[in-house]
């Protein structure tokens, strides 16, 4: 039979309505997978790892410069502390022997109301009227010219204590906030290699352990039988113990904040070498680079000490032959690598 206009316009219209809606289907399904957020390629994440790592590192080394530098504060603090508790005493005492004096002045009418001024808490007033008080007798008018340069003196040693204080708790809540960014960074490269299928995982992990293979047979040479391996070279003295030092923990893991003995960051290995040849290094590179003599890179010699990025975020101890041990950052151990291989900030003998 035949169909009516009506008919064969709903028919159209329902066929229609189909066909886009299969279209539709189609579509979603071929674009949704486009759509998505991709996986990271095994490249993509190696970088991204990579930054983050040289981030975490930054973060570690301004950490540990305000755990040195919070070191050095409360050491000023407590020496201004009791120089304050001194002076305090001092004052005290003076305070007496010059009450004693007024006293005395005021019952022989040799002294007038000015008195009150010179016990006031106007250290600069009390000088003024001290000196202006030609009946006192010079011993007397010593006395107040001591109490008067005292009271100074525990004024100036108030303000310290108050800023040395206030220093302190910039550097703990500096201190604070480094922390909270290492482990900010080191969590964004776990989540990324969290977002890895476990064959890109397991690829890595190899691509790895070889780098770490690679670098420790690079470091250590050839060896009998995995013993340590020791340092032969031009160094002598100190530096030659330095070297040596650093050349036995090849291989020990990054961890930040650590300075041995079984793991490091870069300025910790630094300071743990030389620390083995008697002497004292903060645990900070850029204080390192303060605390050392600087040499040109003309001048270097095994032992001295190298540092990388503007502003210092990492060091390094150089073994001669154009080579630095260092321990890098989280995931590669200690090892022995270029000297160039960062960009050099300058050098310096400990």
């Amino acid at each position: 039979m035949a169909v009516s206009p009506p008919q064969r316009t709903l028919a159209g219209l329902l066929a229609s309505t189909l066909a886009g809606a299969l279209a539709l289907s189609l579509t979603l399904v071929v674009t949704s997978p486009a759509q998505a957020d991709p996986s990271p390629s095994l490249a993509q994440v190696r970088r991204q790892v990579d930054v983050l790592h040289h981030q975490a590192e930054q973060a570690t080394e301004r950490y540990n410069t305000a755990r040195v530098e919070l070191t050095e504060s409360n050491r000023r603090l407590e020496a201004v502390r009791n120089r304050y508790d001194r002076q305090q005493q001092a004052v005290g005492t003076m305070r007496d022997v010059v009450g004693r004096i007024a006293a005395t002045a005021y019952k022989n009418g040799a002294i007038d109301a000015s008195v009150a001024l010179i016990l006031s808490e106007d250290p600069t007033e009390f000088l003024r009227q001290a000196a202006a008080m030609t009946q006192l007798s010079r011993q007397q008018a010593a006395m107040l010219r001591r109490m008067s340069s005292a009271r100074l003196q525990l004024a100036q040693d108030r303000k310290a204590v108050r800023q040395e204080r206030g220093r302190a708790v910039r550097l703990k809540a500096t201190l604070a906030d480094e922390k909270r960014s290492i482990e900010r960074k080191l969590a964004s490269a776990r989540n990324l290699l969290g977002r890895l299928e476990a064959d890109q995982r397991a690829r890595l992990a190899a691509e790895q352990r070889r780098a770490n293979l690679q670098a420790d047979r690079a470091s250590r040479g050839s060896r009998d039988g995995g013993s340590t391996p020791t340092y032969d070279g031009p160094a002598s003295g100190r530096a030659a113990v330095a070297v040596q030092t650093a050349y036995a923990q090849l291989g020990d893991p990054y961890v930040w904040g650590a300075a041995g003995p079984s793991s490091f960051d870069c300025s910790g290995l630094t300071m743990y070498a030389w620390r083995a040849a008697g002497v004292s290094l903060p645990h900070s590179s850029s204080a390192q680079y303060s605390a050392v003599r600087h040499v040109s890179m003309s001048e270097l010699q095994p032992g001295d000490l190298v540092f990388y990025y503007s502003p210092i975020s990492h060091v390094a101890i150089y073994i001669g032959g154009g080579k630095v041990i260092d321990a890098p950052y989280p995931g590669l151990s200690v090892h022995i690598t270029g000297l160039y291989s960062m960009p050099v900030v300058g050098a310096g003998r400990p």
